[in-house]
């Protein structure tokens, strides 16, 4: 027996607003009741003895991966901006977007 129906699926196209052939409907009913098969399965699987395991976010070593704040030399601003093709007071000045006024 089937776990979705073609009736279902032309509900759920309708919901996303999906225009699916006769055709369409019958090869996704299909499909869909071979991925709920699988889970199916899946959900069959006993987790009993995951009990004992204790709950990880990740199963590898969370290492940081950071290098000392050390001050350094850096570029003015001044530097920074001489390259700039357009510089408007004192910062770089790029393209107006998105129909905002500048």
């Amino acid at each position: 027996m089937s776990a979705i129906s073609r009736d279902e699926v032309a509900h759920l196209a309708r919901l996303a607003r999906l225009a699916l052939t006769d055709a369409e409907l019958d090869g996704y009913a299909g499909q869909l009741d071979a991925i709920l098969g699988h889970v199916s399965q899946i959900s069959a699987v006993s987790t009993d003895e995951l009990d004992e395991v204790d709950a990880t976010s990740s199963p590898l070593d969370a290492v940081n991966v950071t290098r000392p704040d050390v001050i350094a030399e850096c570029l003015t601003p001044e530097e920074a901006l001489a390259a700039a093709p357009r510089v408007a007071e004192g910062r770089f000045a790029v393209p107006q977007i998105l129909g905002e006024e500048e």
